[in-house]
């Protein structure tokens, strides 16, 4: 199941690698800045969680399209409130935040950088994808409703 995330590609950068397909999903341009941002961070540090989420964050920039006009309401973008569901299970609330102190998650805050928070930023209501653990197993996510930010 973890080959849900595509090889690394040290070479391939996101702004000058291949064309992003037509039709990518639209992100504010202030949220994808931060997405590179995040990947450079993560390509520096050597953790192994760092590569599980440089990897995510790759795929993420690679598959969405900036944008300096509006986005699709029901796009999850940084400030929006988002509920989702992990498997199946129980319905989850969270604030997904571009920056965000460790440990914020017990407090409804989802960092962006994160895994979950990478996967679920761009998504849209009613979107199903795969979420990589840090253990590197793999669940299902499914964005159930998000409010934009205010």
């Amino acid at each position: 199941m973890a080959s849900c995330i595509p090889p690394r590609t040290p070479s391939l950068h996101p702004l000058t690698g291949p064309r992003r397909p037509q039709g990518g999903t639209l992100l504010p341009q202030s949220d994808y800045t931060h997405l590179l941002e995040h990947l450079d961070i993560c390509e520096r540090d050597r953790a192994r969680s760092s590569a599980l989420l440089a990897r995510v964050l790759h795929l993420k920039i690679v598959t969405t399209l900036p944008s300096r006009g509006l986005v699709p309401p029901d796009v999850v973008v940084g400030g929006s409130r988002v509920s989702y569901t992990l498997g199946g299970g129980a319905v989850a609330t969270g604030l997904l935040v571009q920056r965000a102190r460790l440990g914020t998650r017990q407090l409804g805050i989802i960092p962006v950088a994160s895994l979950l928070g990478a996967t679920l930023i761009g998504m849209r209501i009613g979107q199903r994808a795969p979420l990589l653990c840090e253990d590197g197993s793999v669940t299902s996510l499914v964005v159930l409703d998000t409010l934009p930010p205010t």
